[in-house]
């Protein structure tokens, strides 16, 4: 269908059906009262559907010009797409809404049954002794045990771990029950082990009712703890000397050793050869550990800052520096070297300096003599 400016009029094309010639006459003619009616008429024909739906969006009068007019499809399509949109996103925040709301009720009931929990084992104590036993046993299996702990100490980085089994060997241990007291107590602390002996209950004593006694008591009990602490360390440290000895203990100091955590020999004609601990003497608390170089044969003071010198030599004692260099074969072949003084490329015989020492000294007794 299309408008004749020349007629006035809209004239049907061929493709459309018949009935949609509409004349000046009828359009304008009548007037604008019988728009209305004519406009219903053509949205019939146009749009194959019903008048009252039709609507001035898709066709409108203006000033003497009948124009007709149809909406965009891509738009309704896109108005649509973006209603649909809009209600998923509402549908989406709805369910994370109800989502966090039933998460929220699930904490409140977990913490109801906690407390619930609480209150029936609080209620129940006496029927569940042997359940409690299991869950101690459980947790000290999973805790560290004193070996390992007093290992990852520090100043303890040089020793080794003990077995357990060379520790409970009584053959192991003889001669050291007159070296540190309360030995069998030490022993137990040491392997983690419950003291139910009777002896132990003489450090409990008997306090009066007065305040004053009772905070000396329990300051003794502080220092006695602090005292056997320090003993364990000590007998560990004596036990640690004679479990290095032995194949399993050699394989672990040496890997310590390959790892250089003792030093290295100062001596340049060493070409850094790696440090052994060492002791003068097996007495506890006598001299802290000595560097040993297998390479010159010569041992050190640890630096001043280090923190070996925190140990006892004992904890190593006397034969162990060179039984593992005879174990693993790590005395050098090489022949020592000394350093030989010269002047001007010439050697000076140590012979010499003793005799100009005499010398001296024979000129400054003569000289006191004539003074006197």
């Amino acid at each position: 269908m299309s408008y004749n400016e020349s007629s006035n009029e809209i004239v049907q094309d061929e493709n459309q059906e018949e009935g949609m010639n509409v004349s000046d006459e009828s359009l304008c003619g009548k007037g604008a009262e019988h728009w209305e009616d004519v406009k219903y008429e053509i949205a019939d024909d146009v749009f194959d559907g019903d008048a009252n739906d039709y609507s001035n969006d898709y066709c409108n009068y203006g000033g003497g010009d009948n124009n007709v007019q149809r909406s965009d499809p891509i738009l309704e399509e896109a108005e649509e797409e973006e209603e649909e949109e809009e209600e998923e996103e509402e549908e989406e925040e709805e369910e994370e809404e109800e989502e966090e709301e039933e998460e929220e009720e699930e904490e409140e009931e977990d913490d109801d049954e906690e407390d619930d929990d609480d209150d029936d084992d609080d209620d129940d104590d006496d029927d569940d002794y042997d359940d409690d036993e299991y869950d101690e046993d459980d947790f000290n299996e999973a805790t560290v045990s004193w070996i390992e702990w007093f290992c990852q100490l520090k100043q303890n980085i040089f020793l080794i771990e003990v077995d357990e089994d060379f520790i409970r060997d009584e053959f192991n241990l003889i001669g050291l029950q007159n070296k540190v007291p309360h030995f069998k107590k030490l022993l137990k602390i040491i392997l983690d082990e419950d003291d139910d002996d009777d002896d132990d209950d003489d450090e409990e004593d008997d306090y009066d009712e007065d305040d004053d006694e009772i905070n000396r008591g329990s300051e003794e009990i502080y220092k006695n703890k602090d005292i056997y602490e320090q003993n364990a360390a000590c007998l560990y440290g004596l036990i640690h000397s004679r479990f290095i000895l032995t194949s399993k203990g050699l394989a672990l100091m040496r890997e310590k050793y390959k790892s250089g955590i003792y030093g290295t020999c100062p001596s340049i004609y060493c070409d850094n050869a790696k440090l052994l601990p060492t002791a003068i003497s097996e007495v506890p608390k006598f001299l802290s550990p000595l560097l040993y170089c297998p390479r010159c044969c010569e041992t050190y003071y640890p630096h001043k800052n280090s923190l070996i010198n925190q140990l006892d030599g004992s904890y190593f004692g006397t034969s162990f520096a060179s039984f593992f260099a005879l174990s693993f074969n790590i005395q050098s072949d090489k022949k020592k070297i000394y350093y030989t003084p010269q002047i001007c490329g010439f050697t000076i015989n140590r012979d010499i300096r003793e005799t100009l020492y005499m010398d001296m000294n024979k000129d400054n007794s003569e000289s006191s003599e004539e003074y006197s």
